[in-house]
């Protein structure tokens, strides 16, 4: 938590004692201050940090939800905040991920900023680039900072200064029927994609059974591209950190999903919604599906017992895992950035980490959370979990925004029948003519 600065008084005429009296009342009232902030931080100039009225700021933080209890769960922590905090309220605003991007670009271009905002990393160096954002060092403590892994806070820092704080994480695994496939001679799962596709082929039996479900529509589309694509040894980028959409290992990629979408997958994969993909698994209708940990709680308890989890086959045998982290932004026009982050340290005390994640099926982002045997004696989680250390993210990388809409496209027209090199040929196009490299 933040350290309370404690007022010093000197000794003022009779005449003014009233006026000091009040102004007293006020800096009590007040919201604690970073031990770390000086006269020349953004602090000092900022609205509500040195407030001399005893009326509550008002802190606007922003979530991008990933189901309907998202919201509840941080309200059940406002609740709290604002009971030991009576003179700062946490406004709270909710805007799915389809909407962020915009609403991001809409509040910097205008100036009317939210305190802070959950995002997607992918966007930081945009959100950078057009000045709307600034560090949190000047607000946070050290034994804060310190319960974040390292390995989560160093993409989130630029230029030595911690841009972003962690909020979500999750690792991607292949999820898949141990009795189809002991049936069918595997077992073991599968570790590269010639065994994936013999024993995708081998129980394969649609309408009642696919042997894939594979996400061809949505966002979900960029991520299961990922899938292939890291596990060919490809990326979004060169080795010089050029975007290279069209690379030969991508294309490659591009063309093992288009052969088993076509073979082992569900009719008209690109117009599927990501909930129908992911419940032809969790509904025992698909004997093989690739994602997060959230879908844990959707699989029909029938079918449970016969569910497995391991890396997702690669072109090798060499696991290739998928990270992906959400993190919070203070905008650099916050009116209450203290306020703001006082109640983001709140929240992130265990109490709300472990149900927060508990009930979202996340991974948590601190230490101490992940600590909790709530998470430690759960060996499925543990399974997502023991992936984060050879896993590995998208590039946080300017453009992404126009780089995610091209991919997505290209693999949506590959699916659909066009080759996949001139698919990813016209991605590279878009990005470069866009004015990114």
């Amino acid at each position: 938590m933040l350290r309370k600065n404690k007022s010093k008084s000197n000794i003022f005429l009779l005449f003014f004692q009233l006026m000091l009296i009040g102004a007293i009342i006020a800096s009590c009232s007040s919201p604690a201050t970073p031990a770390a902030t000086t006269a020349n931080t953004p602090e000092a100039t900022s609205e509500g940090s040195q407030s001399s009225s005893s009326e509550p700021v008002n802190v606007r933080f922003v979530i991008l939800g990933y189901s309907p209890n998202t919201p509840v769960l941080y309200q059940e922590a406002i609740d709290d905040f604002q009971a030991a905090n009576p003179n700062i309220k946490i406004t709270l605003e909710n805007v799915s991920w389809d909407l962020a991007h915009e609403k991001l670009i809409g509040w910097i271009t205008s100036g009317d900023v939210p305190d802070i905002s959950v995002i997607g990393p992918k966007w930081l160096p945009e959100l950078m680039r057009l000045d709307g954002l600034q560090p949190f060092d000047p607000y946070v403590s050290q034994d804060f900072l310190a319960n974040f892994p390292d390995s989560l806070l160093k993409p989130l820092t630029f230029d030595g200064k911690i841009y972003s704080i962690p909020e979500a994480l999750s690792t991607r695994l292949m999820y898949y029927r141990k009795d189809l496939y002991e049936k069918a001679g595997f077992t073991e799962p599968p570790k590269t994609w010639d065994d994936f596709m013999k024993v995708s082929k081998a129980v394969n039996n649609p309408p009642d059974m696919y042997g894939f479900s594979i996400q061809g529509s949505g966002d979900e589309t960029v991520w299961y591209y990922s899938y292939f694509m890291l596990g060919v040894g490809g990326y979004f980028t060169d080795d010089k950190g050029n975007w290279a959409l069209n690379q030969p290992a991508n294309v490659e990629a591009l063309q093992y999903e288009v052969e088993l979408a076509k073979t082992v997958g569900p009719p008209d994969v690109t117009a599927i919604a990501q909930e129908t993909v992911q419940g032809l698994f969790t509904s025992g209708k698909a004997a093989s599906y690739w994602g997060p940990p959230w879908t844990l709680p959707a699989i029909d308890q029938s079918i449970r017992p016969n569910v497995g989890l391991a890396d997702y086959p690669t072109k090798s045998g060499k696991p290739a895992p998928l990270f992906i982290q959400d993190s919070f932004a203070l905008f650099k026009n916050a009116k209450h950035p203290t306020e703001a982050v006082k109640f983001l340290e709140f929240w992130n005390q265990d109490k709300y980490q472990v149900k927060f994640n508990q009930t979202e099926s996340l991974i948590p982002v601190t230490n101490s959370a992940g600590k909790d045997p709530a998470f430690a004696n759960d060996p499925a989680l543990q399974r997502f979990v023991a992936s984060i250390p050879y896993a590995r993210s998208y590039p946080i990388k300017d453009g992404w925004e126009t780089v995610n809409v091209a991919v997505r496209e290209a693999v949506q027209a590959a699916l659909l029948g066009t080759d996949p090199q001139k698919a990813l040929d016209d991605a590279q196009a878009k990005v470069e003519n866009a004015g990114y490299k």
